[in-house]
């Protein structure tokens, strides 16, 4: 039988140094139906005329120059030029592990699922150069029903394992019939946000047990030059709000309003133990104390 396409999209912001090395991970992949999207969100640098060099060394790469409009939008323009029957996400300064795509497709295959997600391996830069790598896993491998999903979703560490896009397959039918999108109302977590719609729909999720990413922190994104107290406590609050309505139009709501109260207001004072914003966070648990939703 034919293999389904996937569709690999990543979108690049001045990522000359380091794109090739996420590039040649996914077309090195086993699995050899791939679509991959290469998205230059109008970069100041070299990345279109690297995107475009790796792309004359294999056809299936697709390059598409734009305007500089931030990841969210850039992804839901990956999206929308998508052919395959599967999505998968990577960013620009990531790599994939060899196998990533071949068992995520495997176990959506075997299982009928509509969400494939496995562990990473995060690379932590030392000062010395190098670096720490550290593999993360929080659902057991299995088949779970929504229900079971969901219960999985709140805490500060599963916020992350369970928002982000690179960990997981998609099904693209469910993203576009559905008019998923990717929001730009926050500076971080758009991703979470994105999972959370998607979740509304799907009804059968798979947690596998090898890791198939490496996510590499990097210094200069977002959430190292962009986030500070105040963005920290607007986003959860906005992200809150988001993890109502997903709870309410499940009918599930009542049963975790007190671990979704634990999420917004379980900021690490120990990182900021005074000042303004330690004033900030007893502010906050006050009032989500005694606020009746």
């Amino acid at each position: 039988m034919p293999q389904p396409l996937v569709s690999v999209i990543v979108p690049a912001y001045n990522a000359a140094g380091f794109i090739s090395r996420c590039v040649e991970s996914i077309t090195s992949q086993s699995y050899p139906e791939l679509e991959i999207l290469l998205l230059n969100d109008g970069s100041t640098d070299d990345t279109l005329a690297v995107c475009r060099k790796l792309a004359a060394a294999d056809s299936r790469i697709r390059v598409v120059d734009k305007p500089n409009t931030g990841a969210a939008d850039t992804r839901s323009c990956g999206l929308a030029l998508a052919h395959g029957e599967y999505i998968q996400f990577a960013d620009s300064d990531d790599h994939l592990l060899p196998g990533c795509t071949a068992n995520l497709v495997a176990a959506m295959q075997r299982s009928h699922a509509d969400l494939v997600l496995a562990p990473y391996r995060m690379m932590v830069p030392r000062k010395d150069g190098g670096y720490d790598t550290r593999e993360y896993s929080l659902l057991p491998a299995g088949v779970y029903n929504k229900v079971d999903y969901l219960w999985q979703l709140t805490g500060n560490a599963a916020a992350f394992y369970y928002g982000v896009l690179w960990n997981k397959l998609y099904r693209r039918i469910l993203l576009t019939g559905n008019d998923i999108q990717f929001t730009s109302e926050l500076k971080w977590a758009e991703d979470l946000v994105f999972n959370m719609q998607y979740i509304q729909y799907a009804e059968t999720f798979v947690s596998i047990d090898k890791a198939g990413y490496y996510y590499v922190q990097n210094p200069q994104s977002i959430c190292h030059t962009q986030i500070n107290p105040a963005s920290i406590v607007q986003n959860k609050i906005q992200t809150f709000r988001y993890y109502k309505d997903l709870y309410t139009r499940l009918g599930m709501y009542e049963e975790v309003r007190p671990q979704l109260y634990k999420f917004l207001v379980d900021i690490a004072e120990s990182t900021y133990p005074s000042g303004p914003f330690k004033k900030i966070i007893e502010e906050a648990k006050e009032y989500w104390k005694n606020r009746k939703e």
